[in-house]
């Protein structure tokens, strides 16, 4: 078994391209989008939260490995994850910087930019044994699949509306 010190570059390539909207904020943000607060909504919110923390700090306390046929065929879908996800955030510079592209379907898949790090994050807790990391990993899914899914639909119904 080969084992490389570097867990963390898994949180860094998935959070990398996430400062884009710092550099390239966008041009169209959706105008008073209001999501429901209702209790659900908050603690899908919480969810979200503390599954970002796990999912972002926890790779950098294991080591990759790679041995087994698991550990290729994880790596390969997190490589495919990752792929999808960047070319979201690619076709959301191409594409103008609009904010509503963050929860369009791509490829026939819903909220590719809601799901890929979810899938991304559950196949590295796999590759690097962690139950930690597969904990953060629900979370993160639960509240980011969900708000994003609200979101989507406000901005839909807004378009609607117009």
């Amino acid at each position: 078994m080969e084992t490389i010190p570097l867990g963390g570059i898994i949180a860094i390539a998935i959070i990398l391209p996430n400062l884009l909207v710092v550099f390239y904020p966008p041009n169209l943000k959706q105008a008073n989008v209001s999501v429901r607060v209702d209790r659900l909504s908050q603690a899908m919110n919480i969810f979200e939260r503390v599954g970002q923390i796990g999912s972002f700090t926890i790779p950098f306390f294991y080591q990759l490995k790679y041995s087994i046929i698991l550990d290729t065929t994880m790596l390969i879908i997190m490589s495919g994850a990752l792929v999808l996800y960047y070319v979201g955030w690619t076709r959301y510079l191409v594409k103008g910087r609009n904010e509503g592209l963050f929860y369009k379907s791509m490829f026939g898949l819903p909220l590719p930019m809601a799901i890929m790090p979810v899938v991304y994050f559950i196949s590295a807790s796999v590759l690097l044994s962690s139950g930690w990391l597969l904990t953060s990993a629900i979370l993160i899914g639960a509240g980011h699949i969900t708000v994003s899914w609200q979101h989507s639909r406000c901005i839909d119904h807004q378009t609607v509306m117009k």
